[in-house]
């Protein structure tokens, strides 16, 4: 059996972290039995951040290494009809959502005020008074240090904004009527990509970078699919308040 360890889950979603929903959405693509294990402190795992997994009493940190390590383990079903220039688009599709987008996502969160805000108020919402008091803002100027080393956070608000629309709208580009990113029928990036556009798509933030995002209808309708298709025992957030 396959143990994921996760951050506990938040604002229906199956995970906030999409590093965190982009394994086990793949463990549900590729129908991988796992359980799951969801804890608070990332310091304890092997790496200091989540994912991880326990297989076989051996841990594996990090979610591109986990899914190299589960195709090694169990197979590629989902990718081995892809031509070589496709595995390739694969690769950088997700590299441009994990190493690009995510850092957007990071700033609309942690350094946009009014996103805080929100993410004060509902992530640390069931940790004791006391530990309420400092756990937040310790924990966000550990981000904000990140943001500020890796660049993004340097940029005003408008410009980040810019950054992630751009980089959104040539997703959008690249889906066009594909039920899926790279053919009609889902790989593993896709993994990847739900995972990312769902942690924009169905947040209860609402930034302008979500509301433009939610006028690409091909990736709305993508999510819906991907939720569908291997969410289906969760309940769907609501969107913008109405259930789609």
């Amino acid at each position: 059996m396959i143990t994921l360890f996760q951050f506990y889950r938040v604002w229906d979603l199956p995970n906030a972290s999409p590093f965190c929903m982009k394994v086990e959405t793949y463990l549900r693509m590729a129908k991988l039995p796992y359980e799951n294990k969801f804890v608070n402190n990332p310091q304890k795992s092997p790496k200091r951040k989540l994912p991880h997994i326990k297989m076989d009493g051996i841990f594996y940190p990090d979610s591109e290494f986990i899914v190299d390590e589960l195709k090694r383990r169990f197979g590629d079903e989902l990718d081995h009809d892809l031509t070589p220039e496709q595995k390739a688009l694969a690769v950088l599709l997700d590299v441009t959502f994990c190493e690009r987008l995510y850092w957007v996502i990071v700033y609309m969160r942690w350094q946009d005020i009014e996103g805080w805000e929100y993410i004060k108020e509902t992530m640390f919402n069931k940790l004791p008074a006391v530990s309420k008091l400092f756990v937040p803002n310790m924990v966000r100027k550990y981000m904000l240090k990140q943001l500020n080393q890796q660049g993004t956070g340097r940029h005003s608000l408008k410009e980040v904004e810019r950054m992630g629309i751009k980089i959104l709208d040539n997703m959008a580009t690249i889906l066009g009527e594909k039920n899926y990113f790279l053919s009609d029928k889902p790989t593993s990036v896709d993994a990847t990509a739900f995972a990312f556009l769902v942690n924009i798509i169905w947040t209860p933030l609402n930034d302008p970078f979500k509301q433009h995002v939610l006028k690409q209808k091909n990736l709305v309708a993508y999510c819906n699919r991907m939720w569908d298709e291997y969410y289906s025992d969760f309940v769907k957030p609501k969107l913008n308040g109405v259930q789609k």
